[in-house]
């Protein structure tokens, strides 16, 4: 939605590292399985692909990276590409404000998800919010694992490319409260931004879909008594 939003959910990351952890060991399956998984699927000549989706404010940002270091510490390299970096520069928008059908999933499918499954190159332009203009350029070579993290990653038109699909379960009105509540996000914003993700959410039922369903209604840093995110579904793609 913003560039602030995204340097605040990385600047959190490192703050919640130690408590997630102990989280995500109190959640229906431990994230080391997800990860032996990802591990059984890394080939030298393709790269595996992970879909993060999931509201605004739901916690997949903080899930993405502490996901990748699990990953790494058996199979590097790990490259996360933010939904965020493919929003369309306003004058390619309708309106003044952002919305959910301003980020360019063609433009992510055809640089992004179609070179790394077919065992080429990533290469792909990041949206530069201040200057409002695609600016600079990033590649990712293949193989390793490549997570997209957003919401609208695993949209029906993406859906396919994925080896695995994790979808963030969380109400709107307590997103909403923790958009609001971490103040780097405007009214204004919201108020546009979030009845667009219900359409995209009734449209596309990505929770469906997901082989992994991550309940974080509760806060991430609530472990007392094994509460916090726990897991709704686990339905492991086949790896043969």
């Amino acid at each position: 939605m913003s560039l602030a939003r995204h340097a605040a959910q990385l600047g959190t990351v490192g703050r919640l590292r130690e408590g997630l952890m102990e989280n995500l060991r109190k959640m229906g399956i431990q994230i080391a399985d997800v990860t032996r998984l990802i591990t059984r699927l890394v080939a030298p000549e393709r790269s595996v692909l992970v879909g993060i989706d999931g509201g605004t404010g739901a916690g997949k940002t903080t899930f993405a990276h502490r996901f990748a270091e699990a990953i790494k510490e058996t199979t590097p390299p790990v490259s996360i590409v933010h939904i965020d970096n493919f929003c369309r520069p306003s004058a390619e928008r309708q309106k003044d404000y952002a919305v959910v059908s301003d980020l360019d999933w063609k433009r992510l499918r055809d640089q992004v998800l179609i070179p790394l499954q077919s065992g080429e190159a990533a290469r792909f332009q990041l949206y530069d919010w201040p200057a409002d203009r695609l600016k600079d350029w990033v590649t990712i070579d293949v193989g390793g694992v490549t997570i997209v993290d957003g919401v609208t990653a695993t949209r029906n038109e993406l859906s396919g490319y994925y080896d695995l699909r994790i979808w963030f379960s969380c109400p709107r009105d307590i997103r909403v409260s923790r958009l609001l509540g971490r103040g780097d996000t405007s009214a204004a914003e919201i108020k546009h931004w979030i009845p667009s993700e219900d359409r995209y959410i009734a449209s596309h039922a990505p929770e469906e879909t997901a082989h992994l369903v991550i309940d974080s209604t509760a806060d991430m840093m609530s472990t007392k008594n094994g509460n916090g995110w726990f897991t709704k579904r686990w339905s492991p793609p086949s790896t043969a």
